[in-house]
């Protein structure tokens, strides 16, 4: 009994060599297949042109590698990130701060399969680089407990490693007939599906730097934020997604509303509401439309973060990739929003506490990039380049005027954000959405406008420009 446990399990180890290094089987409908980017229609097919070209015995290899497990895509394991960064900012910090560094921006590993049809998808991320925060729980930190200059609620970062799940959820069909009306339900904890970049994981956006608007938008590491926190990343949400007709597609979520985190499960007692509607007029356009409602605390917030009370988001976006131009991408969002007004400098900064009548502030980003690929300009040593531009705006207060709810005084909010990001990227490796390996830089000309409500000092590393270069391994 013994001897045929070990001559199966040579077997099987001299099956997978001849399947992997097979000069006669292997190839990349093989490596895609087994990936989950094809179909088994799809590599069936491929399979029966290939033995007809003269590649083999099809009927062979196909009994042979049906066999293999992990084709039956019950587990998936892959890299979804690994970035490794240099970063350098003008901006004057403090000795330890990142003005100047290596850092390991991104180290996602992930897991995921099918369980069954009614179970179509399972999936969970750890960011192994992720370096968290310790909270000050809403409450009024201060050195003097009677001055309100010196007390806030600003996060301070900890040297502990908290928040590595970034995601988990699983996705049900629950009434197969239903389908694509009711295409799936979501629940767990992932990306919002809220215009574009939001809902792009980390392993395929197209510049180092989220933009402006995103609280994942950090560069260079959580000590140089160049995000707002005016769209979470993610969230904790139960996500129906339905597909009425080819060219439209429908979210609606109900989630916690104030992204993920290691120590509040929700900041308040409300839930957010999102939804987002898209438009696919061609295989090569999209437009969407997207928003949110709810109510948020102070707690946790970033630059110019939320106040106590009633907020919104309502935003729109385009992608166009023209078919008669192969390699041009142009890229578009638009996105504003009300907010509670922020007090953090209050020394009765609890969240209990904070009056929830005054007025708040309206805010509106937006950005547009465009990028080309090199590789149908027909020359050779071109080949993997593409250069990319992108321009950015992000305006606190579109009002022009910042009230101060405590002593009732106004004055003129000059405070508008503004950043131009000049890139350039060299593709190693690419069979996206799967495969992908690359060499970043990016050199981002940041401004900050200075007045009232926005002072632009030597240290402000939202005003000073900043040059990254990052590495990137994506393999899943």
């Amino acid at each position: 009994m013994r001897h045929k446990r070990f001559a199966s399990i040579i077997g099987m180890a001299a099956l997978a060599v001849v399947v992997l290094i097979g000069p006669a089987y292997a190839g990349l409908e093989d490596i895609l297949y087994e990936k989950g980017q094809i179909t088994k229609e799809e590599w069936l097919k491929a399979k029966a042109d290939q033995e007809k070209a003269g590649g083999g015995s099809f009927e062979e290899w196909k009994k042979k590698v049906e066999k293999l497990p992990i084709l039956s895509d019950k587990i998936n394991i892959g890299v979804n990130a690994l970035q490794v960064q240099y970063y350098h900012q003008d901006a004057h910090v403090a000795e330890g701060s990142a003005q100047d560094q290596f850092l390991v921006r991104r180290a996602e590993f992930i897991a995921w399969g099918k369980l069954m049809d009614q179970i179509p998808r399972w999936h969970i991320l750890f960011d192994m680089a992720s370096l968290g925060t310790l909270r000050t729980n809403g409450t009024a930190v201060c050195t003097v407990p009677t001055s309100a200059t010196t007390c806030t609620t600003t996060n301070v970062v900890s040297a502990a490693n908290h928040q590595i799940l970034k995601e988990a959820y699983i996705d049900l069909r629950p009434v197969q007939s239903l389908a694509p009306y009711l295409d799936l339900i979501r629940i767990g904890q992932y990306r919002i599906p809220f215009g574009i970049e939001t809902d792009t994981s980390s392993g395929v956006i197209d510049f180092i730097s989220r933009g402006l608007f995103s609280s994942g938008a950090s560069g260079g590491g959580l000590s140089s934020p160049t995000g707002v926190d005016f769209i979470q990343e993610r969230d904790v949400y139960v996500n129906v997604k339905s597909k009425p007709f080819e060219f439209l597609e429908l979210d609606a979520a109900v989630m916690n509303g104030n992204s993920i985190d290691s120590t509040f499960n929700d900041n308040n007692t409300n839930k957010d509401f999102l939804w987002r509607a898209r438009v696919k007029p061609t295989k090569d356009l999209f437009f969407s439309t997207s928003g949110i409602v709810g109510e948020s605390t102070n707690l946790n917030t970033a630059l110019a973060g939320r106040g106590k009370g009633a907020y919104d988001r309502l935003g729109f976006d385009a992608r166009y990739v023209p078919a008669w131009l192969p390699g041009l991408h142009l890229q578009a969002e638009w996105i504003t929003g009300h907010d509670a007004p922020n007090q953090a400098n209050s020394p009765t900064n609890v969240a209990s506490s904070l009056p929830t009548t005054n007025v708040g502030v309206q805010r509106r980003t937006w950005y547009a990039y465009v990028k080309y690929r090199l590789d149908d300009l027909g020359v050779g040593f071109l080949k993997g380049w593409e250069p990319l531009i992108r321009y950015e705006e992000f305006d606190p207060n579109t009002s022009g005027i910042t009230s101060n709810a405590t002593t009732g005084t106004k004055t003129s909010s000059q405070d508008m954000f503004t950043r131009t990001t000049i890139g350039l990227n060299y593709y190693f490796a690419e069979m996206l959405p799967k495969i992908q390996t690359k060499l970043q830089l990016n050199y981002e000309f940041r401004h900050h406008q200075e007045g009232p409500g926005g002072a632009n000092t030597a240290t402000d590393q939202m005003g000073r420009n900043a040059f990254l270069i990052q590495f990137q391994v994506r393999w899943m």
